[in-house]
């Protein structure tokens, strides 16, 4: 739900330069418009734009909703005769400003309901509040819309409000999916008799629902009924069994209870299904070393130390060569 704001790379090339611009949750925008700086300006959510005059640009990013606009300034692009420069850009093509004009005034239910969703799209969740509270005020909000509601306040850290608003909306409709929000802003206010009461619920409508089990052995796991929570983990994989990070999870309470042949192959397991990350590896190289098998412990040591995460780039084509100069590459 949350975004960062309009984007674009890089900030910095050699001429001629073309840059990526995005806008995610720009779609729950009336409008989206990008002024690239040079006389140029596009329509597009997700476009791209070729410089081709070296220089400074100083791109701007506009997203129209009913009874709101909100303005993105940002630092530059940099044109250059070369691959890099000693500049350093201080937002890396993020927003360095952000200016929000939100009312309510004059507006029907309709159209301050999209105000609301389209502002809590693009992340600006502050804005998104007050236009569902004054929603609110127009009228009853149906369940879903007062889901979305307490998604945001959530967002916000504002836990006691949006359990109110979840609450609200169950009396409208019985929801397992938010009977799951509301666990978790239970849990995270401390009340975790309630969150677990909260998801025994949530099982009795969405009996083959693998990840509520997953959510609710995560909860037990949490409040030390660690029988418990393995039986519900091991409830989610007799649903689901590819959920990789819940295999982690699993082999991780697994190695805290000293069962580390479990924990090996329920590390294995996670990692086939497609888990990576250093955390993992090294996790696994640990209980690896607890069992003596230290020659497959040290190689699963190497992979910690060479694992990354890949850039995703899914939001361009397969042909698109999106360039990785940032400020001060050598490319």
């Amino acid at each position: 739900m949350v975004s960062a704001g309009p984007t674009y790379a890089p900030t910095e090339g050699k001429n001629p330069l073309k840059v990526y611009f995005t806008f995610p949750g720009g779609e729950e925008c009336d409008s989206v418009k990008w002024n690239f700086g040079d006389g140029n300006t596009s329509k597009a959510i997700t476009t791209d734009h070729t410089y081709y005059s070296l220089g400074m640009y100083y791109p701007t990013c506009w997203c129209e909703l009913p009874g709101a606009n909100t303005s993105y300034t940002y630092d530059y692009v940099y044109v250059i005769p070369w691959s890099s420069s000693i500049r350093d850009s201080i937002t890396g093509g993020r927003p360095k400003q952000t200016v929000v004009n939100r009312t309510s005034v004059g507006l029907d239910f309709t159209s301050l309901k999209k105000q609301a969703q389209g502002l809590a799209a693009i992340g600006e969740m502050r804005y998104a509040a007050d236009a569902y509270a004054d929603l609110k005020s127009l009228g009853t909000l149906d369940s879903e819309t007062l889901s979305s509601y307490g998604d945001v306040l959530t967002g916000l850290g504002r836990l006691t409000e949006a359990e109110v608003i979840y609450n609200e909306a169950l009396a409208e409709k019985d929801s397992a999916p938010i009977l799951k929000k509301l666990a978790d802003v239970l849990f995270s206010l401390g009340k975790t008799k309630e969150a677990i009461d909260v998801m025994n619920r949530t099982l009795v409508l969405a009996p083959d629902d693998a990840g509520a089990y997953a959510s609710y052995a995560s909860f037990l796991q949490k409040a030390g009924k660690t029988p418990e929570a393995l039986d519900a983990f091991n409830q989610s994989f007799k649903l689901l069994d590819a959920q990789p990070e819940i295999w982690s999870e699993y082999a991780d309470l697994l190695s805290s209870l000293g069962r580390y042949n479990e924990a090996a192959d329920a590390y294995d397991h996670a990692i086939k299904l497609g888990m990576f990350g250093s955390d993992i590896w090294n996790n696994y190289s640990r209980v690896l070393q607890k069992l003596g098998r230290k020659e497959e412990a040290q190689r699963a040591k190497e992979q910690a130390m060479n694992t990354y995460a890949p850039i995703a780039l899914s939001r361009y084509s397969s042909s698109d060569s999106i360039p990785t100069c940032g400020i001060g590459s050598l490319c």
